[in-house]
């Protein structure tokens, strides 16, 4: 009777086995965990690269030709949804009339420019850059200093002035000289 008891306590039962496996996932989760957080890529990035400062060139299609008023030299733009730091703009844009494209019957692309004699309705093209401070990584992204934004080439910002809500796409990142 003896050998029966001990037998049945030295056996491990299907709970058990699941509990234990349960066990050294979690272990094995935690330290993947610590191990993914000291390895972050998006730190490793910015990691080497001293803040410099650098021109953003832009385009802004489809303006009001009232908007390049707001654009004067140092004029302080910040991130519009978040309010963070963006640069200053550089200079008074270039401005040009408005383009718009449109494909014929035939499958061309016309260009079309905005000629109108009308300041209500006078649309511009500008093309301009801001002086921005930040880490430039390899991949061309600029982390820009005093917030957690990036800036990269073929995308679309908002930022604001005191007086101004803008719209542009980024065209360039070169740096200052």
């Amino acid at each position: 009777m003896d050998n029966k008891t001990n037998a049945k306590k030295k056996r491990l039962g299907v709970l058990d086995y699941f509990i234990i496996i349960v066990l050294i996932l979690c272990v094995a989760g935690i330290a993947l965990r610590f191990i993914f957080k000291l390895n972050k890529p998006e730190d490793k990035t910015f990691a080497h690269v001293e803040s410099e400062t650098y021109y953003v060139q832009y385009i802004s299609r489809n303006q009001r030709n009232v908007v390049d008023d707001f654009l004067k030299e140092g004029t302080e733009f910040r991130f519009f949804g978040t309010n963070e730091p963006f640069g200053t703009s550089f200079a008074v844009p270039d401005s040009e009339p408005a383009e718009k494209r449109y494909v014929n019957s035939k499958g061309e692309q016309i260009l079309v420019r905005n000629t109108s004699d009308d300041d209500r309705t006078d649309k511009e093209d500008l093309r301009g850059k801001f002086v921005v401070k930040g880490k430039l990584s390899e991949d061309g992204v600029l982390l820009v200093d005093g917030s957690n934004n990036i800036i990269s080439l073929n995308k679309e910002y908002t930022v604001r002035s005191d007086y101004l809500v803008f719209s542009f796409t980024v065209v360039g990142i070169t740096p200052a000289k």
